[in-house]
């Protein structure tokens, strides 16, 4: 699942509008287009119509379903075609000079080649672009009446630098804005992995805690009694908190493991923290299923949390009409599944808000960054959706 970055929405919306407009400017246009047509070649007419003004077309249709990478491709083939059609509009035609009064079609079409520039090249090569191109239709418009008036053509020069500054600089304040917010989520995400860090600290000194109270107090106290009817208690209690000690301070490791029955635990603990059940099942009996890793078994209780939070936030529902949610996790000694569904409204997984931080880190970013974690949501709108957490035991033979 590919979950857009916000400059790429700007860039598709970008896309999409510029597209549109074009589309407007051609068939306001199209009076002019069909006088003209018999003062120009019928080859320059057909291929100035395909490229220039069928590209940014073609860019709306498509901007949800290439990548921005190809789209940008497509923008900047539109920008260099205008940097050849315009000036080519002169040895194409067949006529010695259009009337005064009529001015080239194409010529109003070129502010849509800056806007494509816009989005497709640097800013600095972005205002460079426009000077240039306004200056070509300064001059293609002076040849075009025949020379003689100079004032005429500097004035077009500037009145499209003029429009096309507007249009230019509306498409970079988006796309600034777009980066902005990229900006933003980022230092947010850290934030929420920070976050998430410091819980799963937290959890890890809950279980130094308990483990301080009931077995290191309970020998200090044994020891204090100071009686030799204690001392033989106090001594296996001393041992078998040192022994306690040291299990904890391997399981600190990123390598220390939970047993099935650990993970079964902690997974159901993880649903109840948030009001749901999860049913766990094992593919083999719990004696052959794989011991995991404690940071991979965190990682899969808080995605497993976040899901089932995700979904009884979002999923809708009425008292009437509930929606139906299931979690069910299967162990393996291969590793470990984790389905969370519901039929509630869904969504469009590439539309996840910004602040979206449970779904983009708990779920999304941290079990796709562990080796062997792997993390998919499914879901449309109207559809329900599916959250699917796998672990892969890389010892194992087999996927689950």
């Amino acid at each position: 699942m590919l979950i857009d970055s916000a400059s790429d929405r700007v860039w598709r919306i970008l896309a999409t509008s510029i597209g549109f407009g074009s589309i407007i400017f051609t068939l306001l246009g199209l009076p002019a287009i069909l006088e003209q047509s018999s003062s120009l070649t019928p080859e320059y007419t057909v291929i100035t119509l395909i490229v220039f003004c069928g590209i940014p077309p073609v860019m709306a249709l498509l901007a949800q379903r290439l990548t921005v990478r190809t789209l940008r491709i497509l923008a900047g083939i539109h920008a260099a075609s205008g940097l050849i059609l315009v000036p080519l509009w002169i040895p194409a035609m067949t006529v010695e000079s259009l009337p005064i009064e009529s001015t080239p079609w194409i010529i109003n079409l070129v502010a849509v080649a800056m806007t494509t520039a816009a989005v497709a090249l640097p800013s600095l090569a972005t205002w460079i672009y426009l000077i240039v191109m306004s200056a070509i239709a300064g001059v293609v418009r002076f040849i075009v009446y025949g020379g003689g008036d100079g004032l005429l053509a500097f004035q077009d020069f500037i009145m499209a630098a003029l429009f096309s500054t507007v249009m230019v600089s509306l498409v970079q304040l988006g796309l600034r804005a777009g980066r902005e917010q990229d900006a933003a989520a980022h230092i947010a995400q850290e934030a929420a992995a920070t976050s998430a860090s410091a819980e799963t600290a937290h959890r890890q000194r809950a279980m130094y805690d308990a483990l301080t109270h009931d077995d290191v107090l309970a020998t200090l106290l044994a020891a204090a009694r100071g009686d030799s009817a204690t001392a033989a208690e106090a001594s296996n209690s001393a041992k078998l908190a040192l022994v306690k000690l040291d299990t904890f301070s391997a399981q600190t490791d990123s390598r220390a493991s939970l047993t099935p029955e650990e993970l079964e635990s902690l997974l159901v603990s993880s649903a109840s923290s948030v009001g749901q059940r999860i049913v766990v099942r094992y593919r083999e009996t719990p004696s052959e299923a794989v011991h995991a890793p404690l940071d991979v078994c965190h990682a899969l209780a808080e995605a497993l949390a976040e899901a089932l939070r995700n979904s009884v936030k979002h999923a809708g529902g009425t008292e009437e009409n509930p929606v139906r949610r299931d979690a069910v996790a299967l162990i393996g000694r291969d590793g470990v599944r984790i389905e969370v569904s519901d039929d509630g409204r869904g969504f469009d997984p590439r539309r996840i808000g910004l602040d979206r931080l449970g779904v983009r880190v708990s779920i999304l970013r941290r079990l796709n960054s562990i080796s062997g974690g792997r993390a998919v949501i499914r879901s449309a709108r109207g559809s329900g959706t599916t959250v699917i957490l796998e672990w892969t035991n890389p010892g194992g033979d087999r996927e689950i």
